[in-house]
């Protein structure tokens, strides 16, 4: 990876294309988006990967995230809350959902590498497509 650090943002020159990073958002994507990003691509990866190895029939995955900051300290992110929707004609089981949940957090190596200084959560909730489980 290479980086251009400018007078009002940094560009990133990786694999997929440029990237404009800057704490002034018209200016580009700022550094708590992407590193928030990064996180929930990675978890929400998995968590399709998890489903789709047990044969989870679901049309697609929703992400939410929540986040405390700590203003007194750099506005350091203290805690991050994921909520990932799963999309299904078929409800997803409370008990599949709390036994997949950790499984995301231990195998997530983005979660991994800051679990020790955020406090991160993870749940899973299913919403019916048709609007209601028979």
């Amino acid at each position: 990876m290479k980086f251009t650090i400018e007078s009002d943002h940094i560009k990133g020159n990786l694999a997929y294309g440029e990237l404009s990073i800057s704490p002034i958002e018209k200016n580009g994507y700022r550094p708590f988006e992407l590193f928030v990003s990064s996180l929930a691509g990675c978890s929400g990866t998995l968590l399709r990967t998890i489903l789709t190895k047990r044969k989870y029939p679901f049309q697609k995955i929703q992400m939410e995230v929540s986040s405390i900051r700590n203003p007194e300290e750099a506005n350091r992110i203290e805690r991050l809350s994921f909520t990932a929707h799963v999309l299904s004609d078929e409800p997803l089981m409370e008990e599949l959902a709390e036994k997949i949940a950790p499984l995301v957090i231990k195998n997530c190596g983005m979660i991994q590498s800051v679990i020790h200084s955020i406090e991160i959560s993870f749940v899973i909730t299913s919403i019916p497509l048709n609007g209601d489980y028979r």
